[in-house]
């Protein structure tokens, strides 16, 4: 990857931890261009992980990338989905801060989710992984194709929409700390947050199409030409630097990147077989719905445990009346059906089991 510096003159470290925006078009190659900043991390004795990518799958397109043959590999699945592959896979639940270092590359990919809420609220998951990385033994590169997907992650575990965009810079903000160089990508400059784009290392610019720079790039007109801008191939970018630096560069084209119309699951040979879709969490404007897994625990800690309904509310954060309405929807479905679908689907012990005292 190299750069022609056209105002000042900086460097493209990959030595440490920072923050990478490219914005650009549709079919641009902002895509292309993380990855080819993943490949610097790991050339440089990083590791990676591929956090977000489109929904067929292009995070998988790194198991036929050169890296694989010396590098140690882990696929990321969500619950109730099994995954053959020649590598090591392993549930999000199980996740361990200690993977980041031992694992070389971590593939986080939509299609090793049952649906887009389950990969998003996973996706949480592994950030909070992250948030835990008190000191570590090398640099991990998330690559996070479209940043907006970043936000709906911590949507999925945050009470508001302030509190979620809250977590979201505080990772941005303090992810030096943890070892965390972050790969984002947007079409649109103002989608996303002052906050966050203020924050990037490197603004990457790729070809713009006809809109040509936001108004608050506009000057960059005066060291950058518009028709080149407009026009750019997908190996080559702009880029200005925290430092003011700015310039041209160019980077390799990246044979193993997934095409368009390709089956890339077919193209690697790997086998997904996908369990009853579990119900998850959701925002319903102030409040959040209970979560199959969340179902299964008021059961098991009012049957097994024997805790009362308000103990139940006070230890899961919940409103007293939600135990009592979950605990009699479990008996109603057992005795009208044999089974309560919720604790069934999450595997719970007590799926044919009436826990209500009314039995």
């Amino acid at each position: 990857m190299k750069v022609e510096w056209k105002r000042g003159k900086d460097e493209l470290n990959f030595n440490k931890p920072s923050i990478w925006f490219s914005l650009g078009v549709r079919g641009s190659g902002k895509s292309t261009f993380l990855e080819s900043v993943g490949e610097e991390y790991l050339h440089n004795g990083g590791g990676l992980l591929d956090l977000f990518g489109s929904r067929d799958g292009e995070g998988l397109a790194w198991l036929r990338s050169p890296w694989v043959k010396d590098k140690r590999i882990l696929l990321l699945r969500g619950e109730n989905v099994e995954v053959k592959a020649s590598y090591e896979v392993k549930c999000v639940d199980a996740l361990e801060v200690r993977d980041f270092d031992t694992y070389d590359i971590i593939i986080s990919a939509s299609p090793l989710y049952t649906n887009i809420d389950q990969e998003f609220l996973s996706a949480a998951k592994i950030e909070d992984q992250l948030y835990k990385r008190l000191h570590y033994k090398k640099l991990v590169y998330m690559c996070c194709r479209e940043a907006a997907n970043f936000y709906y992650s911590r949507l999925k575990v945050a009470d508001t929409q302030t509190y979620a965009k809250a977590q979201m810079i505080y990772l941005l903000r303090e992810a030096r700390h943890m070892g965390v160089s972050i790969g984002l990508d947007s079409i649109r400059y103002y989608a996303i947050d002052i906050d966050i784009r203020d924050l990037s290392d490197y603004l990457i610019l790729k070809r713009q199409g006809v809109r040509g720079f936001p108004r608050d790039l506009k000057w960059l007109y005066r060291y950058l030409d518009a028709h080149v801008m407009r026009t750019l191939p997908a190996h080559r970018f702009a880029v200005i630097t925290q430092a003011g630096a700015i310039g041209y560069g160019i980077f390799p084209e990246l044979e193993w990147h997934k095409k368009e119309k390709e089956n890339i699951l077919d193209e690697l040979g790997l086998k997904i077989d996908y369990g009853e879709i579990l119900q998850e969490s959701i925002l319903k404007g102030t409040y959040n719905t209970v979560s199959d897994k969340e179902h299964v625990q008021i059961i098991m800690l009012y049957h097994d445990e024997g805790l009362a309904m308000g103990k139940i509310a006070e230890k899961l954060k919940r409103s007293p009346h939600t135990p009592n309405v979950h605990i009699r929807s479990h008996d109603a479905q057992v005795k009208r059906s044999g089974f309560c679908a919720a604790c069934k689907r999450a595997k719970g012990s007590n799926a044919e089991v009436q826990v209500g005292r009314n039995k």
